[in-house]
């Protein structure tokens, strides 16, 4: 049996009200499971990971972006399809900012 890694959204917000936001619209827009949330040094942004099947991270993100910036903007933002087993030491450790 092949198995195939879940699919990784990355969104950064500018402010953590708006990482929220967008945030809380991914996880009500479709089946994803968020993973962590990270303070950037300087300049306010706030990045939140989350994971599921490509069609929920892309209908997910959507979403989140569209959210953010009603609250104050998006920096960036990106769907991981199939991520590469070396990112998990990126995309899914375990700090003070988890989401458990």
């Amino acid at each position: 049996m092949i198995f195939l890694r879940p699919a990784v959204g990355i969104i950064e917000a500018m402010g953590l009200t708006a990482a929220i936001q967008a945030a809380d619209t991914a996880v009500k827009a479709a089946d994803v499971q968020l993973l962590a949330y990270e303070l950037s040094k300087g300049k306010g942004m706030v990045t939140v990971r989350f994971s599921g099947d490509v069609g929920a991270v892309t209908a997910a993100l959507e979403a989140a972006v569209a959210a953010a910036r009603e609250v104050s903007g998006v920096y960036a933002s990106l769907v991981l399809p199939q991520p590469h087993e070396e990112l998990d030491k990126l995309l899914y450790r375990h700090k003070k900012d988890s989401v458990d």
